[in-house]
């Protein structure tokens, strides 16, 4: 809470930094209500507050569950979340720069949006939420390697990964976006089906 109060006067100028990395001008855009611009400082001041505070939340999940984990899986943790988080930064800054505005103006060009009724909540929601799925997808290799060894088996491990994509998917699209969920669906079995291949033979159907 207290980094979201602190980020909050500076998330005008994220907003200013997003809309410039996109194919769309700010004066294209437009607000659909007198509190939309509020909201989209506190969403973005939120997900900087995340993203700053999350090695605590590493750190308060190990201390929890510390007592009850073997040397085994102790290691597999303290290694898994530095790397996770940090292919995770490195995805969500390669989707950021260059996914994101990419697929934007995909959408543009096949949806045949009409730029002056684009609102900027929505905008910059979608590309913020284009960032976290690259960032998800580039550390999802790490989420199932280190799972693989407590499952029975690949087809027990596969249901639990489609059931958190498709989960994922679902609640972090800021809205319905088929050719938006179907991208990363794919992207996200694909590399699902690839890391497996490296789990090894004892989790074999």
């Amino acid at each position: 809470m207290l980094l979201i109060v602190v980020s909050f006067p500076f998330a005008s100028e994220m907003v200013k930094y997003l809309i410039e990395i996109t194919p769309i001008k700010i004066e294209d855009m437009t607000v659909f209500s007198p509190t939309e611009f509020i909201r989209l400082k506190i969403y973005l001041s939120l997900i900087l507050a995340i993203l700053i505070s999350h090695p605590l939340w590493y750190r308060g999940f190990y201390n929890f569950s510390e007592s009850g984990l073997t040397e085994k899986e102790k290691k597999a943790i303290v290694v898994s979340f530095p790397l996770g988080s940090f292919l995770f930064l490195i995805g969500g800054l390669i989707g950021l720069q260059y996914l994101s505005p990419y697929l934007i103006e995909i959408l543009l060009e096949e949806e045949g949006v009409i730029s002056a009724n684009l609102s900027i909540y929505q905008s910059i929601k979608l590309l913020v939420t284009i960032s976290l799925f690259s960032g998800i997808l580039t550390s999802l290799p790490i989420l199932i390697l280190l799972v693989s060894d407590y499952l029975p088996n690949k087809k027990t491990l596969k249901k639990y990964i489609y059931i958190l994509i498709i989960l994922v998917i679902a609640l972090g699209t800021p809205e319905p976006s088929m050719i938006i969920n179907l991208i990363f669906l794919i992207f996200f079995a694909a590399v699902m089906e690839v890391t497996l291949l490296f789990t090894g033979t004892e989790n074999a159907n």
